[in-house]
């Protein structure tokens, strides 16, 4: 046997191998933490736990391939959340009853930052989580089933730590939004609790709108090594502002360094040919601004910036009567910026009083508005529909802003697909070249986003 034959039988061994003991991990854990008779004594269940995740150890991940990878990461990922509910379970237990006072720790956050070594806001989230579990058990159970991820039980646990939030109320909508912990991205999950909260606090949510307000500030400093270092912070709707000029600054920037690049390399040029980094781009493009507006003739007329602000016509009216949307509607609740900034709905009509209002109808889907297959490019009202449709590129797992992305056909326009909103979605660039070789992008009858291979698999 020579050597490449002898390298290509080892390789398939060590795959063979790897996936035997993938499979025998797998039941020993199921074994543990599903098939126990009876319920151990704190220190034989860590041995057995501790004996068992050892073993994961012995699996050389290197070996998996694409299939064995996502079930090890997912498996790994809901033994981590298992760990985690337990944690969060005995965290509870010294909040309600704190065994550790005699010894001088006197609060149950103290005394979990201590044993276990973390950091103070680690220890408080893992308490304040534990509070959450004891308020809503169904939540708890989700939790210890592996089903709802770390980092969503500690926003849902801050959020009901929420003193102005009626507990009958947070009673109510907690299944729907465990629906959406365990069945949602975090993003998305994110996005839906934080506009939960702001209906069920409207108090609150107009004093942290006041609060950013207040604290607008723009600080230019010399360093004494050097050099200028520029700080700041702005409101929400004037953030999105600077942001939409900014970002065409930014991009004029880009495409000078890729013009330049294509220029010297020609069709071999890459991204990684490119001149400056993204931050010298960033701080020239704020220097392009500054000199713009330094350009523009004193009392003319300066440009104003399109900035889409998205808000449903049941919140405009319910805003108009001063009144609050009910927070059942938290789902379909929508005032937001184009690339998916929420806003205080007062900043939403008061943009709308000095600016331009137009309606924008959609299906069930989402889809926006039907203008006709008139061109090849997405231009003008037809692109801007388009990038309504969502706030980052559509591909599965991608976040890039829609900023950056290009409205492309979902059906190609070679298979003659329409340049229509339905058509069409955000895609950036690495995505877009992609979907070139065979990849296909849909969006079904709910709104949500499907991802299929060449081969007509979904990408899940």
């Amino acid at each position: 046997m020579d050597s490449a034959s002898a390298r290509e039988t080892r390789s398939g061994d060590d795959v063979s191998c790897g996936v035997a003991r993938l499979e025998a991990i797998r039941l020993r854990l199921v074994e543990s933490f599903d098939a126990a008779p009876v319920a151990p004594r704190s220190a034989e269940a860590l041995d057995r736990a501790v004996t068992t995740m050892a073993a994961l150890a012995d699996v050389d991940v290197s070996t998996l391939d694409a299939s064995e990878m996502r079930e090890w990461l997912v498996g790994i990922e809901q033994l981590r959340r298992r760990v985690e509910a337990s944690a969060i379970a005995a965290a509870g237990v010294i909040d309600r009853r704190n065994p550790f006072r005699e010894q001088g720790f006197l609060s149950a956050r103290s005394a979990v930052k201590h044993m276990c070594r973390l950091s103070g806001p680690e220890a408080h989230r893992r308490v304040q989580t534990a509070r959450l579990h004891e308020a809503l058990p169904d939540w708890a159970t989700a939790e210890a089933d592996g089903a709802v991820g770390v980092a969503q039980s500690e926003l849902m646990a801050r959020i009901a730590a929420n003193p102005r939030i009626p507990s009958v109320v947070l009673e109510r909508d907690a299944p729907s939004l465990l629906d959406d912990a365990i069945g949602c991205s975090f993003d998305e999950f994110e996005r839906r609790a934080r506009a939960w909260e702001a209906l069920a606090d409207p108090a609150g949510d107009l004093a942290e709108n006041e609060r950013q307000k207040a604290a607008r500030n723009v600080a230019i400093r010399p360093r004494p090594e050097g050099g200028w270092t520029l700080t700041g912070s702005l409101p929400e709707l004037d953030g999105a502002e600077f942001n939409e000029i900014f970002s065409w600054f930014i991009e004029a920037e880009w495409q000078a360094d890729w013009a330049d690049a294509r220029q010297r390399l020609g069709d071999t040029a890459t991204t990684g040919d490119l001149t400056r980094t993204q931050d010298q781009r960033h701080a020239d493009a704020l220097m392009a601004m500054a000199r713009a507006a330094a350009s523009t003739p004193p009392g003319s007329q300066t440009p104003r910036p399109t900035l889409n602000v998205l808000m449903d016509q049941a919140s405009f009216e319910a805003c108009l009567r001063g009144e609050t949307p009910d927070p059942r509607r938290y789902r379909d609740v929508v005032v937001r910026t184009q690339s998916g900034r929420c806003l205080h709905p007062d900043d939403a009509v008061n943009a709308a009083l000095i600016g331009h209002i137009r309606r924008v109808v959609h299906d069930r889907s989402g889809t926006i508005i039907d203008l006709g297959r008139r061109s090849r490019l997405f231009r003008g009202a037809a692109r801007e529909a388009v990038m309504l449709l969502a706030t980052t590129c559509v591909w599965i797992g991608c976040d890039r802003p829609v900023a950056w992305c290009d409205a492309d056909h979902s059906l190609g326009w070679k298979a003659h697909g329409a340049t229509v909103p339905r058509n069409g979605q955000p895609l950036c660039a690495g995505h877009n070249h992609l979907k070139e070789r065979g990849f296909h992008v849909r969006r079904d009858a709910q709104g949500a986003w499907h991802v299929i291979t060449p081969d007509g698999d979904e990408i899940i």
